[in-house]
């Protein structure tokens, strides 16, 4: 049986796709399309309650009405404050509750959440960017890895997506090809390797249920890989961005003072606070208010999206290459 096999199988659904979970871009019309179609819609806490205004429970519950099918949540595990870290912890209960069977872990030990999921028989899948993390993270007893690559939109990997699979497919776990997957031949080439699934945002991003603002949709599909450069202005490490004038403005590199707080054992989680509550601010105000400023995060899939088009015509389509894939 193939990987992908397995995975479907395993997550109880019909394509092998993740909608990453994105900040503002995830909200829960979309994750819930993204499922309804075939595929595995993720929600992204924040998003959902800070960006949206949903109350977290009733916005899993909006889902549910939109979908019968599985989706996930995201749980960013970064030390933020007390608040932050109890707010995770009713989310999670939360999400227990309401019956999600798949959780998506980042950043920090996930063995807590681990725990908890695997006594009500939730899968849990995390990001790692390298086998260094990797090997971390596969002893708190994850149920897959999420391997984010160079590709990637947002806060992205180091590595290509044919070394990383090199690197970990020896693990022995389920590995999810995280960037630059933006189109049917993208995806094959994925599955080609041996992954077996893929997350894809940028894609999703440029959909009619994603209600990230019309511009930002545009600068998507009139993009070429070329025009994506990284900057570590966003969150204090390197996020894959759309170059634009508002960026070009931003910089693409932390000045010598902030450059050398990111280096310290202590002051780099400070910094990275810091920039992660502005960034916040700043992507709260793109999405209720189109225009307000051009930070927008993509991956180099984005020669590969041609139109903002349904979420569930983007499912159905890689669905079609699957079916082909599995001949």
């Amino acid at each position: 049986m193939t990987p992908s096999k397995n995975f479907t199988q395993d997550i109880g659904i019909k394509t092998p796709v993740i909608c990453g979970p994105m900040y503002p871009g995830s909200n829960p019309e979309l994750v819930a399309a993204v499922s309804e179609a075939g595929g595995l819609g993720v929600v992204q806490p924040v998003t959902m309650t800070y960006v949206y205004g949903h109350d977290f429970r009733e916005g899993l519950q909006l889902i549910k009405r939109n979908t019968s099918k599985p989706f996930g949540v995201n749980f960013t595990l970064i030390k933020a404050n007390k608040t932050y870290e109890k707010r995770m912890q009713e989310w999670l209960e939360i999400s227990i509750e309401e019956g999600v069977k798949f959780f998506l872990t980042s950043l920090g030990n996930p063995t807590w959440v681990v725990k908890q999921a695997h006594e009500k028989g939730i899968k849990v899948y995390h990001d790692v960017p390298n086998r260094k993390f990797a090997l971390k993270v596969v002893d708190t007893g994850v149920d897959g890895l999420i391997c984010v690559n160079n590709r990637a939109g947002g806060q992205t990997g180091i590595i290509s997506p044919e070394k990383m699979f090199d690197q970990l497919h020896d693990l022995n776990l389920p590995l999810v090809c995280a960037g630059g997957v933006g189109d049917e031949k993208d995806f094959r080439k994925a599955l080609e390797m041996g992954y077996a699934a893929v997350q894809m945002g940028t894609r999703f991003l440029a959909t009619k249920e994603c209600q990230t603002p019309n511009d930002y949709k545009e600068a998507i599909v009139n993009s070429e890989e070329k025009d994506i450069v990284w900057t570590n202005k966003i969150a204090g490490v390197n996020s894959s961005v759309i170059l634009t004038p508002d960026i070009e403005k931003l910089g693409l590199k932390a000045g010598p003072i902030t450059s050398k707080l990111l280096k310290g054992r202590r002051t780099k989680k400070w910094v990275r606070n810091y920039y992660m509550l502005r960034s916040m601010f700043r992507f709260k105000k793109v999405a209720n208010k189109p225009g307000y400023g051009q930070y927008w995060q993509a991956g180099k899939g984005v020669g590969g999206i041609k139109k903002i088009e349904p979420a569930g015509d983007i499912v159905r389509r890689l669905n079609t290459v699957y079916n082909t894939f599995l001949q």
